[in-house]
């Protein structure tokens, strides 16, 4: 099944700094073509934090633009790698799961509760999510908020959806079919047609891409 996820960043603004805020490790990606330099206004967390893993995932999936993928982890979570949201439980609580378990988890607000991650990673021998969120601690590595963990689910859910909406409307563009794999991403079974799908989403995913295309010197995609 493929994860349904909603937005938790509806309502909040979408500007991007830089400047002076909190420093961290970074990526250390080598050529990084994603890095911007830029901080969120609403956490101060820097928006590279998660280059390399981005870069591993789309690799791995196939998906043609990787700075998408940063602007929808600003669009769900503004970088907060254990971000919890969705008390409305897009998928139910299955039997044995808590509420917790059962929302919307980390930087691209997956939801386990949907179905099986790729490889059943960030889960548990029970099939329940691992909810570590302390990156020093022994199970970590296998936690569904561990970014690399969390973005390849992520990244997975938007690529599965992309082979659905090429089998269900052909002969629409490399780009329309982004958007609307993204669309669907955020609200499942949104898309319509090549030129109908999820735009009040994506249009807040979009603006975050051109100001990361910008800053980065990236070679944006020209989206519809």
């Amino acid at each position: 099944m493929l994860l349904v996820v909603l937005a938790i960043g509806c309502g909040k603004s979408s500007t991007m700094a830089s400047g002076d805020g909190p420093t961290s490790m970074g990526s250390n990606c080598t050529p990084d073509a994603l890095h911007t330099g830029l901080v969120t206004t609403q956490n101060g967390l820097s928006v590279d934090l998660f280059d390399c893993e981005i870069l591993a995932a789309t690799a791995k999936y196939g998906e043609p633009d990787a700075m998408i993928f940063k602007a929808i982890i600003y669009v769900e979570s503004r970088f907060e790698e254990t971000a919890a949201a969705c008390t409305n439980l897009p998928c139910g609580t299955p039997s044995g799961w808590t509420a917790a378990e059962s929302g919307c988890l980390g930087l691209m607000q997956v939801v386990p509760a949907c179905g099986p991650t790729p490889g059943d990673e960030g889960l548990q021998s029970n099939g329940q999510p691992d909810m570590e969120t302390d990156p020093t601690a022994s199970d970590w590595s296998g936690s569904i908020f561990n970014p690399a963990i969390n973005i390849d689910d992520g990244v997975s859910g938007v690529a599965d959806n992309r082979k659905q909406e090429i089998a269900k409307f052909p002969g629409c563009t490399t780009d329309q079919y982004t958007l609307m794999a993204i669309g669907d991403y955020n609200s499942y079974g949104s898309t319509q047609s090549c030129t109908v799908y999820n735009t009040a989403y994506d249009s807040g995913v979009l603006a975050a891409y051109a100001m990361y295309a910008t800053a980065a010197g990236y070679a944006a995609h020209p989206y519809p």
